[in-house]
């Protein structure tokens, strides 16, 4: 399919697109209700919905088509990083290495804040009216694009197309040559400006940039997560990750990584011997409890909490995704990479035992 072209044809969309016939369509609208569940998450000063479809339903099948064969062949902004093939976080941040000062921008219930009528404005130019009906028929609740839908990544990236423009053109205005740039790229709902060059450019000292920022995001219907905001200068640190000459793991995350790391560890003495788990002599309620009590810190402050086996193996790894995607980027140290792979092993060795034994659970 030319990604670039507008679809017409209802026919089309059901042949080509969906993969199904008029009756497979009207059976997954139909069941929605059913087959959808919506769960509401505790966060910081509120709730996060979440809405998950029962795998394998009719509209699972037809969500997962309709991203395969559409969605994700609508080409995104280039400030996009998040929800696109081939980026990652570190993508987001590696634009921003280098740079002197930041600012990081938190939009306010991302998902939330894309209804179905700012769906149906977006589409627009992709699809003729009765085929967008039927997307956002198939892709919202409630009158919004939930967190949850496997359709939701791609949709919002959409919506926020026009925005993505709009922040960039607003950002070259400050460009005077090459003396000053302002850089900015966007994961999700996590907005990040730097600036670079002989003119510095503070943006704590020059509140109207983010005033402007915020300014966008109201007139197309999102708000600033203001306790969110962050300036620095230097280096930002984000989600677990440090962004200065270089991106690497926050003195915390690591810490966190090496205190689960040490707690599988089963050497008596920690010479030239090598890591060692000990599958015999491991114990998992000992290892949570200890983990417990250290009261290991997130990113945004909250206590890591370890109840089940399952919470130590997501975790875990989590933790391997983390050095996973550092050791993908360049450092000038190579002991540094060398230190992150020798963490990504043992993090293995404890992934693969772990799921030893949350197949016996």
């Amino acid at each position: 399919m030319n990604r670039y072209l507008k679809l017409y044809s209802k026919k089309y969309f059901l042949t080509r697109i969906l993969e199904c016939s008029e009756e497979e369509l009207a059976q997954a609208k139909g069941e929605k209700g059913i087959v959808c569940i919506e769960d509401r998450i505790p966060k910081k000063g509120g709730f996060r919905s979440i809405v998950s479809v029962k795998p394998g339903s009719s509209l699972a099948k037809l969500q997962k088509k309709l991203y395969k064969n559409y969605l994700s062949q609508i080409p995104v902004s280039t400030a996009a990083k998040g929800f696109v093939k081939g980026c990652s976080y570190v993508n987001f941040l590696e634009e921003h290495v280098g740079h002197s000062y930041f600012l990081r921008v938190d939009i306010r219930d991302f998902f939330d804040s894309i209804t179905k009528e700012k769906l149906a404005e977006c589409l627009e130019p992709f699809a003729e009216k009765e085929i967008a009906d039927e997307i956002m028929e198939l892709c919202t609740w409630n009158g919004k694009v939930p967190q949850g839908f496997s359709t939701s990544p791609a949709l919002s990236n959409l919506v926020f197309r026009r925005i993505d423009q709009r922040v960039r053109k607003y950002c070259r205005s400050y460009h005077k040559e090459m003396d000053r740039r302002i850089f900015y790229t966007r994961y999700a709902d996590d907005m990040l400006f730097s600036s670079a060059g002989t003119l510095e450019f503070d943006f704590c000292k020059n509140k109207n940039f983010k005033r402007m920022i915020a300014h966008i995001l109201h007139q197309n219907g999102f708000s600033c997560n203001e306790s969110k905001t962050i300036y620095a200068k230097g280096e930002i640190s984000l989600s677990g990750y440090v962004v200065s000459n270089d991106v690497h793991l926050s003195r915390q995350k690591l810490c966190n990584i090496n205190e689960v790391i040490y707690q599988f560890d089963q050497r008596k003495s920690y010479g030239s011997i090598s890591y060692s788990l000990d599958k015999a002599t491991v114990n998992i309620k000992n290892i949570m409890c200890n983990l417990n009590k250290r009261k290991m810190k997130k990113a945004d402050g909250t206590v890591i909490q370890f109840d089940s086996l399952s919470d130590l193996v997501y975790y875990a790894a989590g933790c391997r995704s983390y050095l996973m995607q550092i050791a993908s980027t360049e450092h000038g140290d190579t002991g540094y990479d060398k230190q992150i792979a020798k963490k990504i092993r043992k993090l293995e060795m404890i992934l693969d035992y772990l799921s030893e034994e949350l197949g016996e659970v």
